[in-house]
């Protein structure tokens, strides 16, 4: 029986000795077969190049979905010209994409591989963009991280609401109106910078009848785009956009401008108006309105979903039936409105302002952002900053003043006849992430090549002029390297480095608030 136990004994150490062996001849296996794909993946271009086949689409995958909308090979980005090139992937193939798009807000946790090894290493050539449309307060919401710094050293590029990332998006824009535009130039002979050159891009024989089939079809699609652009750009911005008049330019349309008709409200009363639903901020908005409320001939009317145990919110029909014109009707009530932001981040500035702050009919008093980021960003004398005031008494004593002087009041509604609002004049709007990602891709490839004739030359030239157009400067880009540093999050988009506001109020705050703070408002 002992004989027969020493056997099984030594079998079963035999059969985990060979086990063992095979896991490590199999990781091993792996790894030379990971390696040789990525260098096959990295390499393609070159030989599709030197072999004159068909070549390869610079591709993009989503690892993340955006606020929750999946984008897969299916979703419509690219157009008819630029599908040629352009390529989206489903996102589990994110690891044989050029480049990966992560929406903070969604995202959870990085892709590991099997072996252990750093999935970032082995995919150094990959364009990882981080995105979010929230501010550092709210961008990480399911991520499954100890410390921010876990973020460090990762993603490519950024698209945040920061001027400084590589894709400043905002939620809307503005430009000078055409007929400004029109006037200050041809009546009052003060020249505005143009922001497209009109010289028409020729397309040399020379440069498109090579013998790579891939460089003449990738040059004929981006001359196509360089033209389409420069044209959309024409139309839309032709006096440029999210460019301010210069005061000279705003005297001298002074005789010229309508006066805006006055509303007939009480002078003793300040009447201002506050959409909100969030009801517990980091910013402590709901305690500031409180206050100001509390002063002497201020009336602070709240919509929205907020509401104590004693009194419900005032509510509209129209905001009720969901009608576009819910906003504005109700503000032509109103001489001024909150666009009061949950956070106090650096250049958070969200709708709030762009959206139900530029109505055009009510002034918007910003809390938010600081005032220089406002003064950068936002329309000059379109809006009222808290921290122009060093306590809430002042800010309702110049509140007063402007209600009873329409002369000053109306100089914060005067930008309705200077500028146009519209999302196409948001500093991306006209080269969206996607194809960006597409063209770095081609950038990348053709500066890699050992050797480059006068048609790659003149066709990274063209690529980079149709980013110089649009004023694309993605300032972490190199375009001599071709290359990019990887980002430190932590020092880019951090609560605790980008932020100066509270904490989220604790569970006492919330009820008190419930209970005493949005009793009091209503």
């Amino acid at each position: 029986m002992s004989r027969t136990y020493q056997d099984i004994y030594q079998k079963i150490i035999l059969f985990l000795l060979i086990s063992i062996i095979i896991f490590f001849i199999s990781q091993s296996f792996l790894i030379k077969l990971e390696n040789n794909f990525i260098y096959h993946i990295h390499n393609n271009h070159d030989y599709i190049l030197n072999n004159n086949l068909t070549f390869k689409k610079v591709s993009i995958a989503h690892y993340t979905t955006l606020y929750g909308i999946r984008t897969d090979s299916h979703t419509k980005i690219f157009n008819d010209n630029l599908k040629q090139i352009c390529n989206i992937l489903d996102p589990k193939d994110y690891s044989l994409a050029d480049s990966v798009f992560v929406s903070l807000v969604d995202f959870v946790r990085f892709p590991i591989l099997s072996n252990g090894i750093s999935y970032r290493s082995q995919h150094q050539s990959q364009l990882w963009i981080v995105h979010s449309e929230e501010s550092p307060r709210n961008s990480y919401r399911i991520i499954d991280m100890k410390n921010i710094t876990d973020l460090d050293d990762w993603f490519n590029l950024t698209s945040t609401f920061k001027p400084e990332s590589d894709f400043h998006i905002q939620y809307r824009g503005y430009r000078i109106k055409p007929e400004i535009g029109d006037l200050l130039k041809n009546k009052l002979n003060i020249s505005l910078h143009q922001s497209i050159n009109l010289t028409l891009d020729l397309l040399s024989d020379t440069f498109i009848n090579g013998s790579s089939i891939y460089l003449n079809t990738v040059l004929s699609i981006f001359h196509k785009e360089l033209i389409n652009r420069k044209n959309i750009l024409l139309n839309i911005c032709p006096y440029t956009c999210n460019q301010p008049l210069s005061s000279h330019a705003i005297k001298s349309l002074q005789p010229y401008l309508k006066q805006t008709k006055q509303k007939i409200l009480n002078q003793n009363i300040v009447y201002i108006a506050w959409f909100v639903s969030n009801c517990n901020t980091h910013s402590r908005r709901e305690d500031y309105v409180n206050k100001l409320r509390s002063q002497k001939g201020i009336h602070i009317d709240i919509y929205g979903n907020c509401k104590s145990i004693y009194h419900s919110p005032i509510s509209s029909i129209q905001c009720q039936t969901l009608k576009s014109n819910c906003t504005e009707n109700i503000l032509l009530n109103y001489r001024f409105y909150l666009s009061f932001e949950n956070s106090k981040c650096d250049a958070y500035i969200t709708e709030k302002y762009w959206i139900q702050g530029l109505n055009g009919h009510a002034v918007p008093i910003v809390l938010g952002a600081k005032k220089e980021q406002y003064q950068r960003i936002a329309i000059s004398n379109s809006y009222i900053h808290v921290d122009d005031f060093q306590t809430i008494e002042d800010l309702a004593k110049e509140l007063h003043r402007l209600n009873k002087n329409y002369s000053d009041y109306s100089k914060y509604l005067q930008w309705t006849q200077l500028y146009d609002i519209s999302h196409r004049y948001k500093p991306t709007s006209i080269i969206d992430m996607h194809s960006t990602l597409c063209f770095l891709g081609h950038y990348q490839y053709l500066h890699s090549l050992k050797e480059k004739n006068q048609q790659i030359l003149y066709l990274m030239h063209i690529i980079r002029k149709i980013f110089n157009i649009t004023n694309m400067r993605l300032p972490n880009f190199n375009w001599t390297t071709a290359k990019t540093n990887l980002i430190r999050i932590s020092q880019f988009y951090n609560p605790n480095v980008n932020c100066w506001d509270n904490n989220y109020p604790s569970i006492f705050k919330q009820i008190y608030n419930y209970l005493f703070t949005w009793w009091k408002l209503f």
